[in-house]
Order: structure tokens, then C-alpha cells, then sequence
């Protein structure tokens, strides 16, 4: 098995196991699935479905939850990009550019922009995946354990 093969297959298992522990944790309320992963551009794509939970005050999807999605899906990644070792998140910033309806289908591309032994950087675009609208973006860092 060639590099890539093993990149693809890494990513296919670590979204599948830390996606589905069985342990009603937060990632796994979140129900993100794997849609897509990139060897050469080091981006992988979840997708997300807006969930009645998430609903704010004015029935559009709370920022925190959209926080979360971006926090699941950066700290998938980190925890694979760790290899051996975990990482949990030590900063992440996030830019709300629309608001995210219940009903909507989100893609959220999480792009590995340095892995390095202290520090796993990353940056992520959430999408709508009807119309491909850039509803917020994310930057942060994680860190190995």
C-alpha cells in the first residue's frame, strides 16, 4: 500500500471510530459523516445535518453549535494527523459570514495547513451543500498529547 492508500484508509477509519464511539458524546450527536478526503491537497470534507437541538431563539442553527461542528470535524483531523497520540484544541477562531438554517445539509472542509510534532494547524470553510454558499470559516490549532 502506497502513501496515499494508507492517508485514504487512515482517514476512512479515524472518522469512523471517533465519529460513532457509542457514547452519546458530543461528536457523536453531531452525526457528521465522511464525504471526502484529498491526499494531495491534505483536506478532508465532512457533512453535517442541521439537527432540532441546535435551534437558537430565532430558529436558526446557535453559533455555539456551528463552533461544535467546526470543533468535531478540526479535532477528527488533529487526532489522526497526531498519529499515536491524540490532540485536543488549543485555540480556534471562527468567522460567521451567513446564518445556518434548520434543514440545511453543511459541508465543512477542513484543510491541514502544518503537522507538526507541537502544534497540528488547521483552517476549515462551512458550506451549504445545496447551493455551495460560504457560511463561516475557522482557523485553530491542536495539540498532540
Amino acid at each position: 500500500m502506497d502513501k496515499k492508500q494508507a492517508w485514504i484508509r487512515m482517514v476512512e477509519e479515524k472518522s469512523l471510530h471517533y465519529l460513532n464511539l457509542g457514547d452519546g458524546g458530543f461528536d457523536e450527536r453531531m452525526k457528521a459523516r465522511l464525504v471526502d478526503c484529498d491526499f494531495e491537497a491534505q483536506t478532508v470534507t465532512y457533512a453535517f445535518e442541521t439537527q432540532t437541538w441546535q435551534i437558537n431563539e430565532k430558529g436558526g442553527i446557535h453559533g455555539g453549535a456551528i463552533a461544535g461542528m467546526f470543533d468535531t470535524a478540526f479535532g477528527v483531523v488533529a487526532n489522526f494527523t497526531a498519529g499515536e497520540n491524540e490532540a485536543t484544541t488549543t485555540d480556534m477562531n471562527i468567522s460567521f459570514l451567513r446564518g445556518v438554517d434548520y434543514g440545511m445539509t453543511l459541508y465543512m472542509k477542513v484543510y491541514i495547513v502544518k503537522a507538526g510534532r507541537s502544534l497540528i494547524r488547521q483552517r476549515a470553510e462551512l458550506t451549504d451543500a445545496a447551493t455551495g454558499k460560504l457560511l463561516a470559516t475557522a482557523s485553530g490549532s491542536w495539540m498532540p498529547l
